[in-house]
């Protein structure tokens, strides 16, 4: 997910470069990709007009330019080659789960409102224990069950609410979208071998697999000048600067705090679409928020420990 934190694909075994920087320091480096993703829902109504793969097929070029960029300023050593199947696993499986989502999100904007979607999709890390424990990563316990259980009242919470507009398919694609993160970061649980620039690599096969789609599947479509620029900044902005922000700041202070600020985002982008006209503050989607918030904290912290 584009807005989704990128806290599973930091997972490579690259030697880390000298720490100029306290924990506390890297930390509030990390958080400052909240906002970053906040955005990622309005940037992405400004391309509506635009087929979702072809959207996301320059968002993921711009995003792969600029990881490069700035794995290039900041000094990472460069990537073992992909050479073998082994190397190339984490890649295939991280770009799928990138562009599958985020073609999930897209569509499910076309049926549901931005805020409600954003909401969905971050069930993402209740969907994680539940797959987990399923397959026997973790050991659940009541903690992560109480906080399983909040996440479905939230969104039964936002169905009740009525602003969903009654469509099954938006609600089950906005779903799909956390869904597909999950996979994800449960395969990165599981998968221990070095990764190198999982995220710039990822990112540029995505945006490949995207154009080839669109070209098949989809008219091609002329952007405007707006939906040009909200594609240039949803790769650069909301995936590029904050996935790396974020990965830095997990892998070298309070991963655990900011797994559970990442939280306050699909709150924040409902408070930035609010402020643009395109939400409606409704008591209900506050309340789901809140819910939604406190289960990810419940899933979250001290999380399942990993079964033996």
């Amino acid at each position: 997910m584009s807005a989704s934190p990128a806290a599973c694909s930091a997972g490579g075994a690259r030697a880390a470069p000298p720490r100029r920087f306290g924990p506390l320091q890297w930390t509030l480096i990390g958080a400052l990709s909240i906002p970053l993703w906040a955005a990622w829902p309005a940037l992405a109504l400004r391309t509506l007009a635009v087929p979702p793969l072809e959207m996301l097929s320059l968002a993921f070029l711009c995003g792969a330019v600029s990881f490069r960029l700035l794995h290039l300023a900041a000094g990472d050593p460069h990537n073992p080659p992909l050479s073998s199947l082994q190397a190339w696993t984490p890649v295939l499986v991280y770009a799928g789960a990138l562009a599958g989502g985020d073609v999930c999100f897209l569509l499910a904007l076309r049926r549901i409102p931005a805020a409600q979607a954003n909401l969905l999709s971050y069930l993402w890390p209740v969907m994680i224990v539940v797959l987990a424990g399923a397959v026997g990563l973790f050991r659940l316990r009541a903690r992560q069950l109480a906080g399983v259980a909040l996440g479905f009242a939230g969104a039964a919470i936002l169905l009740w609410d009525g602003h969903l507009g009654g469509s099954v398919s938006g609600t089950l694609l906005a779903l799909g979208s956390g869904a597909l993160w999950a996979i994800y970061c449960v395969f990165r649980l599981w998968w221990r071998a070095p990764t190198g620039d999982l995220l710039g690599r990822g990112c540029a096969l995505a945006a490949v697999l995207c154009a080839v789609l669109h070209l098949a599947l989809e008219p091609n479509v002329r952007p405007e000048p707006a939906a040009l620029l909200a594609m240039a900044l949803s790769g650069c902005i909301a995936l590029g600067l904050g996935n790396f922000l974020w990965d830095l700041g997990f892998r070298r202070g309070d991963g655990q705090l900011l797994a559970v600020m990442a939280y306050a985002t699909p709150l924040c982008s409902a408070l930035l679409l609010a402020s643009l006209g395109k939400a409606t503050l409704t008591a209900g989607l506050l309340a789901a928020a809140a819910v939604i918030v406190a289960a990810g904290m419940l899933a979250r912290s001290s999380a399942a420990k990993p079964a033996q």
